[in-house]
């Protein structure tokens, strides 16, 4: 068996190493030892930069944000954008963090009338108030027409969800949202193939979604099954479309009965999808899977790029850890 070390860092606040992320359908005959000092292969991401001192080693970068890896400085990259660089990149967007709820509500079962009885209108569930603007503006001009219950902590109307207790994050608001028809799903900035986790949890709350963010969306999810702001002249065309959906419930349960993903976009195929893209990387030797070049004027443009003090600080708390260890 096939030892190789790995690490984790620069990732969101209480991310967890000890969970693996990303390795789900490693090849058995790979076994990962995690090591913080002298990986093998870092996972990075964009919170930090701490993975500039890690040189010798072969990172793969993920994001979970509206922004691009840097080949440059990363061997591979998983991101957002509709591109192809040989076997250094792989779209997993991510909706696809937790593939076996995307299969879930890939199968789920049809629905009829009743189910939308005892249902609030619409929700808008977001912390983030440095967003696009577009997106409180369309929160506030639906909200004109009809209440839209904000849960979250920007411009909460509504505090069930703060008071909901005992479920983690995702299956709470995934509750949450569950008790209403329609859901606002804004991305924080608009971007061709940045689709995140927002019109996804409204599909597995089974609410329909109200969409903008990703002009290209539709290759993602089932035109048939959101409204999309991107298809409408304006904010109140599209609301006006809202409306006429709202009161009429057998449009809105022909919508939710639709299937979720595009055609060609089925989550056990981006899978494995990803499973072979990290296995190809892991299956090689170190040395042989460094993609980034070592020579030339690239490393000068990586290290004139660099925050200096930031990694200088990177590399003497390691060195600190290293004569604590001993």
């Amino acid at each position: 068996m096939k030892a190789v070390r790995v690490w984790y860092t620069d990732f969101w606040p209480g991310f967890n190493p000890q969970k693996l992320f990303l390795l789900d359908g490693l090849s058995d005959d790979i076994k990962v030892l995690l090591d913080p000092e002298h990986p093998d292969v870092l996972f990075y991401s964009c919170f930090d930069t701490k993975h500039r001192a890690y040189d010798d080693c072969v990172r793969i970068f993920y994001t979970g944000e509206n922004v691009r890896p840097d080949f440059n400085v990363c061997d591979y990259g998983l991101g957002f954008d509709h591109i192809s660089f040989g076997d250094r990149y792989l779209r997993h967007p991510l909706y696809l963090e937790d593939v076996v709820l995307a299969e879930q509500v890939r199968d789920r079962a049809p629905v009829d009338a009743g189910f939308l009885d005892n249902r609030g209108f619409c929700t808008f569930i977001y912390s983030n108030g440095r967003a696009d603007p577009v997106r409180d503006g369309f929160f506030h001009r639906l909200s004109a027409h009809r209440p839209v219950n904000s849960l979250g902590r920007h411009l909460r109307n509504d505090d069930s969800f703060s008071r909901l207790a005992g479920l983690e994050p995702v299956p709470a608001k995934l509750k949450v949202m569950s008790g209403f028809n329609f859901a606002i799903a804004f991305e924080n900035s608009g971007t061709p193939g940045y689709t995140t986790e927002k019109i996804f949890h409204a599909f597995a709350a089974r609410c329909i979604p109200i969409y903008w963010g990703n002009p290209l969306v539709e290759l993602d999810f089932n035109p048939r099954a959101f409204v999309n702001r991107h298809n409408f002249t304006d904010d109140e065309s599209c609301i006006a479309y809202v409306m006429e959906l709202a009161a009429d419930p057998q449009r809105m349960v022909a919508m939710l009965n639709e299937p979720v993903f595009a055609e060609g976009n089925d989550p056990t195929f981006r899978r494995r999808a990803l499973a072979d893209f990290v296995n190809h990387i892991f299956d090689q030797l170190p040395q042989h899977a460094r993609r980034r070049s070592q020579y030339g004027y690239a490393p000068v443009y990586v290290a004139r790029n660099a925050p200096p003090q930031r990694v200088w600080l990177s590399k003497l708390n390691m060195k600190r850890k290293a004569l604590r260890s001993r």
